[in-house]
């Protein structure tokens, strides 16, 4: 499952995020959480990117969005970032399904 965050992850979103997420690799699906638009803030956000990771979810970012908000140097490390080719291949050739979270 391929999770589209578009909106600022706050606090109370990211515990819900991370807990739906960590449930579904626990089934052994393959996860990832794909970060856009206002959403890529959350990319620099160390502590919330190590819980996606320690769940066994990618944590991915859209690198135009990242360097559109200058936030390039801020990016946790362990955060992919992708360009537009490499969603679509996610959406295509990886994920059967996708989430769009806008809350």
């Amino acid at each position: 499952m391929l999770i589209i965050l578009s909106r600022l992850v706050s606090a109370e979103n990211s515990d819900s995020i991370v807990t739906i997420a960590a449930r579904l690799a626990e089934k052994g699906e393959r996860v990832a959480a794909l970060h856009i638009q206002d959403a890529c803030m959350a990319a620099t956000m160390r502590e919330y990117c190590d819980r996606l990771l320690k769940s066994k979810i990618d944590v991915l970012a859209l690198k135009a969005e990242v360097e559109a908000r200058e936030l390039v140097e801020k990016v946790s490390p362990n955060v992919k970032m992708i360009d537009y080719a490499q969603w679509v291949s996610l959406l295509m050739n990886v994920h059967d399904r996708i989430v769009s979270w806008t809350s």
